[in-house]
């Protein structure tokens, strides 16, 4: 790699600062939701019902931030070879949806679609069709559509008895679990322990369900995530035109509808798995659109603060996996000592909050700033996919034989992910950059 390519400096870029800012919003939002969950905070209590109205939107203004800027990057390519721009930027999401397969392992979710599968599914999507142009009103139409089709799937299965479906006698991580209840009733917080081993129980029943319907509907899946992607690429193209009154417009009707339905709070892993309800999607959808407009037309990011935030969302990849650090280390000990003393832990869940936003932060700094000064040195990918892939195949034989060992040694390898992935990004573009530009 040349010393031109050395420097991995994303601020060196055309960004646009508002939109780093909303996601680094958005990532402090999921950084709380997280350190609310690992606290142990019991699912019917009025601080969780608080916290999860509040919180919980951030997912919407992230994927939909993150639409705006793939239709930035759409926008570019445009005068680019349409083989080579595509090729390249197909294959970067494929590769992150590749890493995101050895990120899962640290979260014991091998074969379902994680937070990296998501975007990367999302974006490949998305990119294509802003390159092709399809129209606004299309992309709006197709959203709600699609929503109509996650709600569907989503309210069909949690009635769904799941004896009928999710206990074949093969499957040794529910052997010996009497299961009765309906999906929608399941309380699993905490974990099961087998003899061969420990899962949530609601990671074992996922398992079950075809691959088709895991990558389509359960979890961060292609729908309804795409259609955050979507409403993004239309709020970059009529934010600050004469049709951005439109957008004010139909976020607001969003927000009318979300109050509709019935009142819509995830307490249980599978409200998560299956979120597509109807008040979860719109109103998060007019909470975020509403959000980004206003960021559009009113953010200075003058303060230092705000140039704190804009860097959590500049390096909302390094984020999202330096969090377990915090999250997971702090937050399995207090439900732990919770269930062996009795004791209310979770009342330490601010403390965990702030725990978890102040140290990711210095470790994403840390982190970044290592990724900058050595991503041009020769060894620099070899070495971090080394790693990457030696501790995930570690890993990977201990995660049923031995899973607490597993998870220790799965640390390493999201910290490869972190690292890799950046410098796998820049291999794919140097080796499809376009020779010339083609005229429009």
């Amino acid at each position: 790699m040349s010393e031109a390519t050395r420097p991995f400096t994303p601020t060196a870029q055309q960004r646009d600062l508002d939109l780093d800012w909303i996601k680094g919003l958005a990532c402090i939002g999921m950084l709380l939701l997280h350190a609310t969950i690992m606290a142990g905070l019991p699912p019917k209590h009025w601080l969780w019902t608080v916290q999860f109205e509040v919180i919980h939107q951030f997912y919407a203004w992230f994927f939909m931030a993150s639409g705006m800027n793939v239709y930035r990057a759409a926008q570019r390519d445009m005068g680019k070879p349409w083989v080579r721009s595509v090729a390249s930027y197909e294959l970067v999401t494929l590769a992150l949806f590749a890493l995101g397969i050895l990120y899962s392992i640290n979260r014991r979710t091998l074969g379902h679609m994680e937070l990296f599968q998501g975007v990367a599914a999302c974006t490949a999507v998305t990119y294509l069709v802003a390159r092709r142009r399809w129209p606004s009103w299309a992309l709006i139409v197709i959203s709600v559509l699609l929503f109509g089709a996650t709600t569907h799937y989503a309210y069909m299965y949690y009635n769904f008895p799941i004896a009928d479906r999710f206990i074949p006698p093969a499957n040794q991580a529910l052997k010996g679990i009497a299961v009765t209840v309906d999906l929608g009733q399941v309380q699993d917080i905490t974990f099961v322990f087998t003899r061969k081993g420990f899962n949530t129980l609601i990671n074992s029943l996922i398992a079950q369900f075809p691959m088709w319907e895991r990558f389509l509907f359960v979890h961060f899946s292609l729908l309804p995530w795409v259609s955050w992607f979507l409403l993004g690429v239309v709020v970059m193209r009529w934010a600050g035109t004469k049709y951005e009154k439109l957008l004010w417009i139909m976020f607001v009707v969003f927000l009318a509808v979300s109050f509709l339905p019935k009142w819509y709070v995830p307490r249980t892993s599978l409200d998560f798995y299956l979120r597509g309800k109807v008040d979860f999607l719109f109103r998060s959808s007019a909470m975020a659109g509403l959000s980004i407009l206003s960021a559009r037309r009113w953010y200075k990011g003058i303060k230092p603060i705000n140039k704190k935030i804009e860097f959590i969302g500049r390096e909302s990849f390094l984020i999202f996996i330096l969090q377990w650090f915090t999250v997971d280390v702090f937050g399995i000990p207090l439900i732990a000592a919770a269930e062996i003393t009795g004791r209310k832990t979770w009342i330490l869940f601010p403390l965990l909050q702030a725990a978890t936003i102040f140290l990711t932060f210095r470790y994403t700094k840390y982190f970044a700033e290592r990724r900058n000064r050595t991503i041009g040195d020769k060894n620099y990918l070899r070495n971090w996919l080394g790693l990457t892939v030696g501790f995930f195949v570690l890993a990977l034989v201990f995660y049923n034989r031995a899973p607490a060992i597993s998870y220790v040694l799965s640390f390493p390898v999201i910290i490869g992910v972190g690292m890799a992935f950046p410098a796998v990004r820049l291999v794919i573009r140097g080796a499809l950059k376009p020779r010339k530009p083609v005229k429009q």
